[in-house]
């Protein structure tokens, strides 16, 4: 889609909305219309589009030349070697950003993306006029990317549940949680916790029991695809072993698992949050809700893998 080249080009130019709005004399809203495909660009912005991004008008309206054949691409493989390199503008990069920020979105960070962005790249924070930030969302969005990089040294290994909680340990670091004395950060929970809007998940008391029995399940699959892999993030999030965090740990796991058996991973997007809660809900009546968010989801980091090997090939 137009609106998402748009997007990823804009990106790797490390712009914001505004930025570009300027450039182009709009407003960032018409900028943004542009990108979520709601309003088609004019022509002459088209033009000053490809100008600023630096491609011609038919790379810019043609998502259909040069595709690469994803089932030949390791991106474990790829992620990896991107992150020892160091560089901006790279798969690594944009999926760190992205992880960050959508996963820490949904559950009520308010950071921006490019704040987010702002902290990988300079590890300081960056803020307009009277705008104010919780600590926990700067320390958990810092968090994220130590657990992504972690992430990433054991993606090959077999799913644990010391595993998990080295996970929770990073991800809660620091933060506010990790100094209550009943919250334990790393370890499971200790009083009753909830999904979203009120949907009960297991008793702490038999919280132990029940991930034993998921780990057990899994582990005992002898083929993990997309599906084995979404039931167990419905199940892990049923069961919600921790006291907070569980929603960025059971979309991390989905992650790891994707790289593991050599899926193509997937980033739930904040925009797609109530489709993804719905999926939640409504699991055990209807699995297609949840599976066709995450499948949507994989379609979107496909096209980023797309644009961004497609730059590493100095296109």
């Amino acid at each position: 889609m137009l609106g998402d080249r748009i997007k990823l080009y804009r990106e790797n130019k490390n712009m914001t909305q505004n930025d570009l709005a300027d450039i182009l004399e709009v407003s960032a809203g018409t900028v943004s219309k542009y990108e979520s495909g709601n309003l088609e660009p004019s022509i002459e912005s088209i033009k000053r589009l490809a100008k600023v991004f630096e491609i011609s008008i038919d790379e810019l309206l043609n998502d259909k030349e040069d595709k690469f054949d994803i089932s030949k691409i390791n991106v474990l493989d790829i992620l990896r070697e991107q992150k020892e390199m160091k560089l901006k503008g790279n798969l690594y990069h944009q999926t760190q950003v992205s992880f960050a920020y959508n996963t820490n979105h949904i559950e009520g960070s308010t950071l921006t993306e490019d704040q987010t962005r702002y902290i990988f790249e300079t590890n300081t924070i960056l803020f307009e006029g009277d705008t104010v930030a919780k600590v926990d969302d700067i320390l958990e969005t810092a968090n994220h990317f130590k657990l992504v990089d972690y992430m990433l040294d054991v993606a090959d290994k077999k799913l644990t549940e010391t595993m998990i909680k080295e996970f929770h340990k990073i991800l809660k670091d620091g933060t506010s949680d990790s100094r209550v004395e009943w919250f334990s950060i790393g370890e499971y929970k200790q009083r009753a916790n909830t999904i979203g809007n009120g949907i009960k998940t297991t008793s702490p008391n038999n919280v132990k029991k029940e991930m034993s029995k998921l780990m057990d399940w899994y582990n005992s699959l002898k083929q993990v695809t997309a599906k084995e892999i979404i039931e167990f993030h419905y199940r892990f999030e049923s069961i919600h072993p921790f006291q907070d965090g569980n929603g960025r740990i059971g979309r991390i796991i989905m992650f790891k698992e994707c790289l593991k058996n050599n899926i193509i991973p997937f980033i739930i997007q904040d925009a797609d949050k109530l489709f993804y809660y719905r999926g939640l809900k409504e699991y055990k009546s209807e699995k297609g809700y949840l599976t066709d968010t995450c499948l949507n989801a994989q379609d979107q980091y496909i096209k980023m893998m797309e644009y961004y090997l497609k730059q590493s090939k100095g296109r």
